[in-house]
């Protein structure tokens, strides 16, 4: 029999019945037992998170408002290219609003990001003041750092570029409404689609939209969210979560497997059946008597003794590693690590910056390419990241003097990538008119003196 055909035949055999069942054997003559038990609930891996977590209970927002609830699912436009994941958006966003080890990992991310700050800067001070006035306008502070967000769970941020009365602001497009694109020969964008609400549909050419993308692989047309990869991880860990109450009531009102009737003490049907009843109906607490028609009670799940928290145990392990890796933050920063050494620590928080400055590079893109060129300026702008924690800017701290000292740079600029105002050399108790290091004049002083 070929593989296939063998596939086919188990497809089609019925599943289990769910509840009570009996299950009579027969043997030679009219000898007969009879098993009562109850099935498992069938697997359901499968689903979304937030029927998941519906079904047991753990939320209660069984009702939505038709014209703002997410419609995903949904029927494609013809022509318009959507990003591969688009019917995962409603699980990134329901892990992050009700799982807290993930949006625990989605916040420190946020916040590292922006914690420190950036500097702009130009060869043209005037163009530089430009861009600051236009990005207080805008209030870039606060829309482009709520949007950072929704760029971490979705892969992808959209901002309207609105223009009235000669003003410039930006207007953020919900992520978890439908975006696509529409491509032309070549793979370039030429017009965005978005659906707002159900049957409503609003283009965009692409001078209109600003759009952040994170995790972008080369030649991608769409960003990856951060939760792509662990949301599989996810749904495993709520699946076993959710069978954990069931679990514990088994321990504590276990279940039971009655057989009634044996091959050398046979029952009837009648009897059998007679004897069920009486066990189901029986009063809570209450105790069994019988005339020897019931040969065997046991207990289906019986304590764990040492062996099956050994088997338990890697299992759930395999899946907190996978869980930890996936995010990408420190396990310590999780509620987890209660053994992990230092060692591990430092290595786990070196690979969480690693990925933190790949995101203010893709912010860095963005602001450069495509905001910046909103507002005329005479000479080009940068946006310049500060360092991520307090211990690089003492470390940069100790490289700009050095640099100051052999006349690479002013201590204004130095000044200037730290973060410090402009008035923060005013009064200043050491000199600033520095003579670099190795100046003849220089020399010719230290050797007079």
């Amino acid at each position: 029999m070929s593989f296939f055909k063998k596939l086919f035949q188990r497809r089609k055999r019925k599943r289990q019945p769910e509840g009570w069942v009996s299950v009579a054997g027969r043997t030679s003559g009219s000898r007969q037992a009879v098993l009562i038990a109850s099935t498992e609930q069938q697997q359901q891996l499968g689903g979304s998170i937030r029927k998941r977590l519906q079904r047991e209970a753990l939320i209660s927002e069984s009702v939505v408002n038709p014209r703002t609830a997410v419609k995903i699912p949904f029927t494609k436009t013809a022509g318009v290219t959507y990003p591969d994941d688009i019917n995962d958006f409603q699980d990134y966003w329901d892990a992050y609003l009700y799982i807290p080890y993930v949006a625990r990992a989605v916040d420190i991310k946020q916040a590292m990001i922006w914690q420190m700050g950036y500097e702009l800067e130009s060869t043209d001070e005037g163009s530089r003041k430009s861009v600051e006035r236009f990005l207080t306008e805008i209030e870039a502070d606060t829309v482009i750092r709520e949007g950072t967000l929704y760029a971490l769970l979705f892969g992808n941020m959209y901002w309207q570029i609105v223009r009235k009365g000669g003003k410039t602001q930006l207007r953020p497009l919900n992520p978890l409404k439908p975006m696509g694109v529409k491509l032309d020969e070549k793979n370039r964008i030429v017009q965005y689609v978005y659906k707002p609400e159900w049957g409503k549909r609003e283009t965009f050419k692409p001078d209109e939209i600003i759009h952040l993308r994170f995790n972008a692989l080369p030649g991608m047309i769409f960003g990856v969210s951060s939760l792509r990869r662990v949301l599989p991880t996810v749904k495993l860990i709520l699946y076993m979560e959710e069978k954990l109450p069931l679990i514990a009531r088994r321990r504590a009102d276990p279940l039971l497997e009655f057989q009634i009737g044996s091959f050398e003490h046979p029952v009837s049907p009648e009897t059998a059946e007679k004897i069920k009843n009486m066990i189901l109906n029986r009063k809570p607490g209450e105790d069994i008597f019988h005339d020897g028609t019931i040969v065997k009670i046991e207990e289906v799940y019986k304590s764990p003794g040492i062996g099956a928290r050994q088997a338990v145990e890697p299992l759930l392990k395999h899946f907190r590693e996978n869980l930890i890796a996936g995010l990408g933050v420190p396990e310590i920063a999780l509620g987890f690590g209660r053994t992990t050494t230092e060692a591990t620590a430092w290595y786990q928080q070196q690979l969480l910056e690693a990925e933190i400055r790949s995101y203010q590079r893709a912010l860095k893109r963005m602001h450069e390419n495509q905001l910046f060129r909103l507002i005329r300026t005479r000479n080009s702008v940068r946006l310049v990241w500060r360092p991520l924690k307090e211990e690089d800017k003492e470390a940069l701290s100790k490289k700009l003097q050095g640099e100051i000292e052999h006349g690479i740079i002013s201590p204004g600029y130095a000044r200037q990538l730290l973060g410090y105002p402009d008035e923060a050399g005013e009064n200043a108790y050491i000199d600033q008119k520095l003579v670099p290091f190795g100046f003849a004049g220089g020399e010719e002083d230290s050797e007079t003196s």
